[in-house]
């Protein structure tokens, strides 16, 4: 879930998500802040932002917020995605991926569900899955994903 989005309740009726009814879960954040660089594997639990620049891997049973100024190089795996900035790698979402106008992917993505803004750039290919056939690629070690150039040259 992220603030904005408009979600249907139990009863058909639809209401918007703001800060106040975003989960708990989401509020223990992990920053990486403008100007600020990682590289390795980062493994959250929460709501991770990336607003500088990232090359690794990104494991997560949350959700990861690349910012208009943020940057990865590297594979993501998590229950959702929400691209402002670049990423360039492949991502494995076991709920969904949100590309704003601002957002660039350049990769493959394996989801249930995705949804991109007018105006945002995406360069490879889009698998969208039932559950379990996510849930698979997951938790498993994929070996046969192909690989993207690992350089932050966009």
């Amino acid at each position: 879930m992220f603030a904005g989005e408009i979600v249907e309740n139990n009863n058909g009726t639809f209401k918007e998500i703001t800060e106040k009814t975003i989960p708990s879960e989401l509020t223990s954040n992990s920053v990486i802040g403008v100007k600020n660089c990682f590289s390795g594997e980062f493994r959250s639990d929460g709501l991770l932002r990336i607003d500088g620049d990232f090359k690794g891997t990104i494991r997560s049973s949350g959700v990861v917020l690349v910012g208009e100024k943020g940057r990865i190089i590297g594979d993501i795996y998590a229950k959702a995605v929400r691209i402002g900035g670049k990423v360039k790698g492949n991502l494995y979402c076991t709920e969904r991926i949100d590309i704003l106008s601002t957002g660039k992917l350049i990769g493959n993505l394996w989801t249930r569900r995705f949804f991109a803004e007018e105006g945002m750039v995406f360069t490879g290919e889009a698998k969208i899955l039932e559950k379990n056939e996510i849930d698979n690629i997951f938790h498993q070690n994929v070996t046969s994903i192909p690989t993207i150039s690992k350089e932050f040259d966009f």
